[in-house]
């Protein structure tokens, strides 16, 4: 009986962490030449959620559009 409760414990503590990893955020924009430019910024150790908000502030419009797309 002790070892179903530790057993039901252990799965039950890490089923409430949260699984945080590295994304990369990919974001393209033409300059004013009409070139087309990449860049590349990681985000590190978020959760799926929060690296999603992340690379989406990253996007911006007004003089040039950067769009952005989480890897």
């Amino acid at each position: 009986m002790k070892k179903l409760v530790l057993g039901f414990s252990a799965i039950a503590l890490l089923s409430l962490a949260s699984c945080k990893k590295d994304y990369n955020c990919e974001c393209t924009y033409q300059n004013t030449g009409n070139t087309t430019i990449k860049e590349d910024k990681p985000i590190n150790n978020a959760t799926l959620k929060d690296a999603k908000n992340t690379c989406d502030d990253y996007e911006t419009s007004g003089a040039f559009t950067r769009t952005c797309t989480l890897l």
